[in-house]
This record gives structure tokens, sequence and C-alpha cells, in this order.
């Protein structure tokens, strides 16, 4: 249609009044076709935003149980890995105690204990034993026998002082000891001696305080039956009676270290009579 010919029939233009009117109809289907288009758009975007409002709400639970989830197997893990604990703890024990019998170490704890052990060793049989010949000299008419018989005699007394009890640090003073080799009626005044036993009384000392910083400690089993115990489960203090004699006295417990199952790190070192001639 020829909008511009409807003012007459012979082709003339048409009147102001007919082109605005045409604007306003043009105007008009502008305004609804916009007003359509927006509302078509609107809702679109609606539409749309109310699909990501559900797409980003299923995202959100699903991340939220996958942290429930991940709560859960964090607990499980964390409860799995207290019962690996407990696992290792029991097979460490029982590999620390076969350790032990075995004599080897598997921990510090042990390892330091088997030290201590051989330190106390030492210091009986080494140290204490060259205090006592100097504190103990020969007699007059003595037999060889009676003087091993007394120095070890004193060695015995001499461990009870120094290393009893074991597991407790050593609060005496030295004038305690002085005092008590004049009781046993011990030579005690050359420097040698003198130098000799602070020496020992400072070794032992260390000794007691090593055995008393550890987790589980240690003591000297006094409460042995000497008298029972099979030949190779002790040490003879003077080896020339160790064969053909029996154990007379304890001389140094064996070091036990405690807890369910004790063991003994030394064998207890006692004296043998002499037999018969010798």
């Amino acid at each position: 249609m020829n909008f511009w010919n409807r003012g007459g029939q012979d082709g003339t233009a048409p009147s102001s009044g007919g082109k605005d009117q045409s604007l306003r109809e043009l105007k008009d289907l502008f305004r609804k076709l916009r007003t359509e288009i927006d509302e078509d758009v609107r809702g679109q975007v609606q539409s749309l935003a109310t699909r990501t409002d559900r797409s980003v709400q299923d995202v959100l639970d699903a991340v939220h149980g996958i942290d429930v989830r991940l709560d859960v197997v964090s607990r499980n893990v964390e409860a799995m890995a207290q019962n690996v604990g407990l696992l290792l703890d029991t097979l460490r024990n029982q590999g620390v105690r076969e350790a032990i019998d075995e004599g080897r170490a598997t921990s510090n704890t042990h390892h330091r204990h088997l030290e201590l052990a051989k330190v106390y060793d030492r210091l009986v049989r080494q140290d204490l034993r060259q205090l006592v010949r100097l504190l103990c000299p020969q007699q007059s008419n003595e037999g060889e026998a009676d003087l091993a018989r007394r120095r070890a005699d004193v060695v015995s007394k001499l461990v009870v002082s120094l290393f009893q009890p074991l597991d407790q640090p050593m609060y005496l003073e030295q004038e305690h000891f002085v005092a008590e080799r004049r009781e046993l009626g011990l030579a005690a005044d050359t420097a040698q001696s003198r130098g000799l036993f602070d020496s020992v009384s400072r070794k032992a000392a260390e000794l007691r305080d090593g055995v008393a910083c550890l987790p589980f400690t240690a003591h000297l089993d006094f409460s042995i039956d000497i008298a029972a115990l099979p030949a190779d489960h002790y040490t003879a203090w003077d080896q020339r009676w160790a064969d053909g004699g029996h154990p007379e006295f304890l001389i140094a417990p064996a070091y036990m270290v405690g807890g369910d199952r004790p063991r003994n790190l030394t064998k207890p070192i006692v004296f043998v009579t002499p037999s018969v001639g010798s």
C-alpha cells in the first residue's frame, strides 16, 4: 500500500493531516515492537537468571555434599591413623622386648639402658676392684682366698652405698662416704685412694642421674637367690675359683630394666667359694 496516495483518487499529494497520522501510527508500531522486544528480552534474561540460580544452587549443594563426605573421610582417616599408631606402638614394644632378650636395642631408651648397664658393670668389675686393692691391703698371715673374700665383701657394701637405689639421683655428700669408709675400717689416708674413690662416686652419681631421667627406669635385683642360679647365669668375681666352686654371696646385683616383662641387662656378680685346696 502506498501511504502517500491516500489523500485523493487523482494521485495528488496527501494532506499534512494524513502524514501526521501515518507518523503517529509508525511511532506507535515502534513503541509496541520495542515493548514486546523489551518484555521478551527481560523474560529471557529472567529465565536465564532463574536457570543460573538453580545451577549455582546445584553447584553449592554439590560442594556442600563433597564437604560433608570429605569430613566423614577425614574422621575415618584420623581414626585409622590412631589405630595404626596403636598397632605400631604394640609392635614396637614387642620389638623392644625381643631386642632386650637378644641383646639388641631398637629404641633410644633401650639403647641408653644398654649403655648404662655396661657402665655399671665396668664400674663394679674394674673401678671398684682397683679401689678395694688400695682400701684393703693384705694383712699379715692373710691367705689369698681370705683376702679375696674380704675385698669382695667390701665391694658388695660399696655397691649398695653407691648404686642403691639405682633409679634415684645421689644426694649423699662426700663426707658420708668418708665416714662409711671409717666404719668399714678401710685405709683412706692416701691421696690415690681418695682421688679414685671420688672418681668412682662421681661416675656412680652420673649413672644414677642417667637412669632416673629415662622414660622407664631400671633397678638392681637384690632379690635374686644366688644358690639357685645355674653357672651360666652369674659372673664369678674371681675367675680363679669360677670352676668347681659355688656362689657364696652376692656382690653386685643384675641391672634390671622394668616394665611388663623385666629383663636383666647384666649378670649378677657373685663371690664363688674357693674349692678345697685352692
